[in-house]
């Protein structure tokens, strides 16, 4: 079964591209505040993107489907709980004004997981810091961020393909959260671009050891993807991990 998230390049999902004239950057105060808030939360649950998009994934669907960020409120807030920061039914509480038990901090362990936390948050302070200055020296761009805010990794590895080798998408998806897009599982294609080694994102996401992965550019072609209803001439390109292609 499809995650539900997984909506891209799946023939139900399609329609119109609404347009809002004039679209504000955020709709309601309360959305720049989460904006705000993510980069210093996203440090105290395991420091990284991808557990917030797991949580996200795991919400019900009701809950997945009502907004983009009511999708990351409660994304943060199951994290939080499970992270010990909040209690079951803390934040809910608080809102009707009633008593409830707060996260279990008072542990020696989570004292240690907190005295990490505060650790990340200087360090995160100080990378906001430098990023909010108007120009980022040209060195600190291309080499550090990379490494000390996005997924980039260096690894021993080998490449295992090419440009322009042929090759499939693994025939399954993994369980759980992975960046295998459900609609070109199965299907042929073509490296066009090596971007490196990466983070994987299936294993980061739930706090798993895994080396970093190589990561390309696939093209596909519309009538592979979606057959004889697909608009001709069509190419589609795709970020794909190593282990999710196959050679053919």
């Amino acid at each position: 079964m499809a995650a539900q998230s997984d909506m891209g390049g799946r023939t139900e999902f399609f329609g119109p591209v609404v347009r809002e004239p004039n679209e504000p950057v955020f709709h309601e105060p309360w959305e720049g505040r989460l904006f705000g808030l993510s980069w210093f939360l996203i440090p105290l649950i395991r420091g990284q993107v991808d557990a917030v998009r797991d949580a996200q994934e795991r919400l019900p669907r009701e809950v997945y489907l009502s907004g983009y960020y009511r999708r990351w409120l409660a994304g943060f807030e199951t994290l939080l709980v499970e992270s010990g920061y909040l209690g079951p039914d803390e934040l809910d509480a608080r809102v009707a004004g009633r008593s409830s038990a707060a996260g279990p901090l008072q542990t020696s362990r989570a004292k240690r997981a907190l005295q990490t936390s505060r650790a990340r948050r200087a360090l995160m302070s100080r990378a906001l810091r430098v990023m909010t200055r108007p120009v980022l020296p040209r060195w600190l761009a291309a080499h550090v961020l990379p490494l000390a805010l996005g997924g980039s990794r260096p690894t021993l590895q080998r490449p295992r393909f090419s440009l322009s080798d042929r090759v499939r998408v693994r025939a399954e998806q993994a369980s759980g959260h992975t960046r295998q897009p459900g609609y070109v599982t199965g299907k042929p294609g073509e490296v066009v671009a090596h971007l490196g080694s990466h983070v994987f994102p299936d294993a980061h996401a739930v706090g798993r050891r895994a080396r970093p992965q190589h990561l390309y550019t696939v093209s596909f072609q519309a009538d592979d993807l979606w057959g004889g209803t697909a608009e001709p001439g069509t190419e589609v390109l795709v970020d794909l991990f190593e282990s999710y292609l196959e050679p053919m």
